[in-house]
């Protein structure tokens, strides 16, 4: 069976609620899941690099999420701000991945003084060419998937083997789906029925053997 390695925000993230990852599992693929909810593609990359320097994978599946995101390693001085935050009060792996919330000064600082948009991009792109050099050393078949629209600058882009025309929000809202979409806690996790969809999708284009084991899901 082949080994499976997967990283992404919470589009992908098998937490709460049923995602592509979960549908893939259950239907009995082998899947490392080092997705989280809300993270950046700064922690999402880090998690997929590190772990490849560890263990050997047949495929890597690396969902992109959007621009502008902050994970803040937590500790004594800055754990009211996640305690005190009205919807990202939650933490990952000792990380608060605070996302686009400007609700507190800090982070509205942050935005307006801080956030260097080009470094982020720069940054994003660095780390997907490492990862597209380490899976082809090892063989390991890659797939990027943007989770959101990205609007890509930098002609470095043009060295990465994806599809930059397509992401799966994109996807999810022109689908009959959305009509159903949970809009609670500014949710933005696709429906369970999309996710059976793009499960579907991610296996058969990428994995090749749809047919094989997401039969139950059928219907």
């Amino acid at each position: 069976m082949s080994k499976i390695l997967i990283s992404g925000c919470g589009i992908t993230f098998s937490g709460e609620r049923p995602t592509w990852s979960k549908v893939l599992r259950i239907a009995g693929y082998d899947i490392t899941d080092l997705s989280g909810p809300a993270i950046s593609n700064q922690l999402i990359l880090n998690q997929l690099l590190q772990e490849l320097h560890c263990n050997k994978y047949d495929h890597v599946v690396c969902q992109l999420t959007s621009f502008g995101k902050l994970d803040v390693q937590l500790n004594d001085h800055n754990a009211w701000l996640k305690d005190n935050d009205s919807l990202r009060n939650f933490s990952y792996k000792g990380f608060w991945p605070s996302s686009h919330s400007t609700e507190q000064k800090v982070k509205q600082d942050f935005q307006k003084y801080l956030y260097s948009p080009k470094l982020e991009e720069q940054d994003t792109i660095l780390k997907l060419l490492l990862l597209q050099r380490l899976c082809k050393e090892s063989n390991t078949r890659l797939h990027i998937i943007q989770g959101y629209d990205l609007a890509w600058t930098d002609p470095l882009i043009d060295k990465l083997d994806f599809d930059k025309s397509f992401n799966i929000y994109g996807w999810y809202k022109d689908s009959e789906h959305y009509a159903s979409h949970d809009h609670s806690g500014k949710n933005t996790v696709p429906s369970k029925d999309f996710q059976i969809k793009l499960a579907k999708f991610i296996a058969e284009k990428y994995l090749k053997d749809v047919k094989t084991k997401l039969e139950r899901f059928d219907g």
